[in-house]
C-alpha cells in the first residue's frame, strides 16, 4: 500500500516506518529542519492509520477503553490517549476525535487499523458500537513549525485551538496536533483530495520535509513516539506522557486500577529522558547508558543536532538530574553524554 502522495517523493530518500513506505529525506535533513523551524514542514504520514467508533454506546465505550477522558468530550474536541492493557502497560497511542455526539475517529500511533480492529472487536459484544478501520484514505497530512497558522490562513483552512479540531468546507479535518515541540496540525482529508491538499500548503508556503527531519526535532523537544521509545512493559508514567495522555477523576477504564496507583504513590524508577552526546547518532539506538560502572539505561532513538547527536533513553532514578553526566557504550568503547531537559 502506498500513499496518493508517494509521487511526490519521487527523487526522495524513503524508508518504511510501521511497515509502510514514506519519505525520510525530501532535500536534505538540516536544510528541512531548520526551515520548519522558521517557517512550516510538511510531511507525508502515510503510514498512519485511523478508525471511527459510533454508535448510541461508543461514548462509553471508548471512554472505558482508552486512558483520557473521552466522556466529556463534545463535537469539535479532541483528546490524546494511551491504550493500555489490564496491567497498565502501553500497547499504543491514539489520538481521539469527537465528530459528533456519538462518533469518534482514532489517529493511531504506532500500531496498525487491523491490529486496533482485532484487539478491541474483543470487547464489543453486547454494546451498540459500530467500527470501521481505514487501512488506507482517509490520509494523514502534518503541518509543523511556527508559521502554520499563517499558511492555514493563506490556504483558506482553519486553524483549531488545542484541544480541539475543524473541519473545511470542503470537508478537510485539521487537528491541533504537535509532533515535532514547534507547534502544528494534523489534516485528514480522502484519496481524492489528499493531493490536491498537499499541492495547496505548499503554494501557501509550506516547505516538504521528511520523517528523518520530523525524528530530529522530536527528539530534541523529548517527545516518546510509541513503540520505538517504549517495551511491552512500559507504563505511561515511564514515557513520561502520563500527563498528556491520562485523566485521573474519569472513572473506570482498561488498566486504571495500575495506572492509578503508580501516579498516587509516585512509585516510577525509570523515565524517558533527553542526552546530548558527541557521538555518531546511528550508532546510538540501543546502547547502554551508565554511571560509573552501573547501567541505567538504554538510549532508545537517536538524531543528529547542530555538531553533536540527541538521544532519548529509558533512564533509572539516579541519571534524571538535568546535566548529570553519563558514559554510552559503544562498540568503538565509551563516549561521555549529558542529560539534558529540554527547554
Amino acid at each position: 500500500m502506498s500513499s496518493p502522495l508517494s509521487t511526490k517523493a519521487a527523487a526522495a530518500l524513503t524508508g518504511a516506518v510501521d511497515e509502510i513506505e514514506i519519505p525520510f529525506v525530501m532535500t536534505n535533513t538540516a536544510d528541512e529542519v531548520r526551515e520548519t523551524r522558521e517557517g512550516a514542514g510538511l510531511i507525508d504520514l502515510g503510514h498512519v492509520q485511523t478508525v471511527r467508533l459510533s454508535g448510541p454506546d461508543a461514548r462509553r465505550f471508548t471512554n472505558g477503553m482508552f486512558t483520557n477522558n473521552i466522556r466529556d468530550l463534545q463535537p469539535g474536541e479532541c483528546v490524546r490517549s494511551a491504550m493500555c492493557d489490564d496491567r497498565g502497560r502501553v500497547q499504543g497511542l491514539l489520538d481521539v476525535l469527537c465528530t459528533a455526539e456519538d462518533t469518534f475517529e482514532g489517529v493511531l500511533e504506532g500500531v496498525s487499523a487491523e491490529w486496533f480492529e482485532s484487539r478491541y472487536g474483543l470487547y464489543i459484544v453486547f454494546d451498540d458500537v459500530e467500527m470501521e478501520v481505514f487501512e488506507g484514505a482517509p490520509w494523514v497530512i502534518s503541518l509543523q513549525g511556527p508559521g502554520t497558522a499563517n499558511i492555514l490562513a493563506t490556504a483558506g483552512l482553519p486553524q483549531p485551538a488545542p484541544g480541539h479540531h475543524l473541519t473545511s468546507e470542503t470537508g478537510i479535518r485539521v487537528t491541533n496536533k504537535d509532533r515535532s515541540g514547534l507547534g502544528g496540525v494534523d489534516l485528514i482529508a480522502d484519496g481524492d483530495s489528499i493531493v490536491d491538499l498537499y499541492d495547496a500548503l505548499v503554494s501557501a508556503g509550506a516547505v516538504p520535509i521528511g520523517f528523518l527531519a520530523l525524528e530530529q526535532l522530536r527528539i530534541e523537544s523529548g517527545r516518546a513516539r510509541w513503540p520505538v521509545d517504549g517495551t511491552e512493559k512500559s507504563m505511561v508514567h515511564e514515557l513520561a506522557v502520563n500527563e498528556e495522555v491520562c485523566s485521573f477523576n474519569k472513572g473506570c477504564y482498561l488498566g486504571q486500577e495500575v495506572i492509578n496507583r503508580v501516579d498516587v504513590k509516585g512509585q516510577i524508577n525509570k523515565k524517558l529522558q533527553t542526552i546530548v552526546v558527541d557521538a555518531d547518532p546511528a550508532v546510538l539506538t540501543g546502547a547502554t547508558v551508565q554511571m560509573g560502572d552501573k547501567k541505567v539505561g538504554t538510549i532508545t532513538s537517536a538524531a543528529p543536532s547542530g555538531d553533536h547527536a540527541v538521544a532519548l533513553a529509558v533512564l533509572w532514578k539516579t541519571a534524571w538530574e538535568d546535566g548529570v553526566a553519563v558514559q554510552i557504550e559503544l562498540p568503538s568503547g565509551p563516549v561521555e553524554g549529558k542529560v539534558q531537559h529540554p527547554a
